[in-house]
């Protein structure tokens, strides 16, 4: 899968089905968080990736498929694992095969969204902090909870080998 440069938007689709490769612009996030991704869908300032992150187009540039070269085109830093597999069977991002969608994204790639993930997990616990002494124990909110907790679990330690790594 390669895409040819037709200028314009940033990870713009391409009729016939081929791939639109971005990634972060040099300088926007650390470079262990730039990773090319593979554009869905979206329109003009905002688009969403295969992996299911959104993207604001002044922040990212367009890039070759990783391993590949484009005239004109920098070359990808590193393959969005999510994206390429989406993208090559389909699956559009959200769907969760029939599981509901939490709030912690599976992937967290950026600063940013580690501290958002972090505040949405502390703002969930501080609530459930609240109606524990109350007697208010919904077996059905804590499960969903401690999922929440093991997916941002998954998602922290990812986060963490990928600074360790410098990548």
């Amino acid at each position: 899968m390669c895409k040819e440069n037709a200028g314009g938007t940033p990870g713009r689709d391409v009729p016939g089905g081929q791939a639109r490769y971005f990634q972060y612009r040099i300088g926007v996030v650390p470079e262990w968080c730039r990773f090319a991704h593979i554009r869905h869908s979206g329109t003009g300032l905002r688009f969403q990736s295969w992996c299911d992150q959104m993207f604001r187009a002044v922040e990212v540039e367009d890039c070759a498929a990783p391993n590949g070269v484009v005239a004109g085109l920098p070359d990808a830093v590193a393959e969005c694992t999510d994206c390429f597999v989406r993208f090559a069977f389909r699956q559009s991002p959200g769907s969760t095969s029939g599981e509901e969608q939490g709030l912690i994204p599976a992937r967290i790639d950026t600063p940013g969204q580690m501290t958002s993930a972090m505040q949405i997990l502390q703002r969930e616990l501080r609530d459930e902090v609240g109606r524990l002494p109350h007697g208010e124990i919904d077996p059905g909110r804590l499960g969903k909870l401690a999922a929440e907790a093991e997916q941002f679990s998954r998602a922290l330690r990812r986060f963490g080998w990928l600074a360790s790594c410098g990548r």
